[in-house]
């Protein structure tokens, strides 16, 4: 007991010797030694700590929902959905509008045959 009295005294020694260097200074190299103090007043427990805590935060973790059993009629449409999967429905007799269906040949080459033709006569 007689051990901690000491040191807190010699904190509160250094405490007041640090405040007295702090009053002869000048003002532009008070910063430090208010620092100090700042520092020594944390670990007296007169001031708190403007630092954050060191480590992790431990957050709770979130429960989870209890899984339920799924009714029939989801059952049922999930069965008919993956029954459905891979199949591919070609479509029959289903004539484009886009594609032009003729039985002349495309103008480049009916130019082409018009020229070579032409040389004949």
């Amino acid at each position: 007991m007689t051990d901690e009295a000491t040191t807190e005294n010699k904190k509160d020694e250094m405490l007041e010797k640090l405040e007295r260097i702090l009053e002869t200074t000048p003002e532009n190299s008070k910063q430090p030694i208010r620092n100090l103090i700042n520092k020594r007043k944390v670990e007296l427990g007169l001031m708190k700590s403007e630092l954050l805590v060191a480590g992790y935060k431990l957050k709770k973790s979130a429960r989870k929902a209890v899984p339920r059993k799924p009714s029939k009629a989801t059952m049922k449409s999930l069965t008919q959905i993956a029954k459905g999967v891979g199949r591919v429905s070609e479509k029959k007799d289903e004539v484009s509008v886009d594609i032009d269906v003729k039985d002349e040949p495309l103008k480049k080459e009916r130019k082409i045959t018009e020229e070579n033709d032409s040389y004949k006569y």
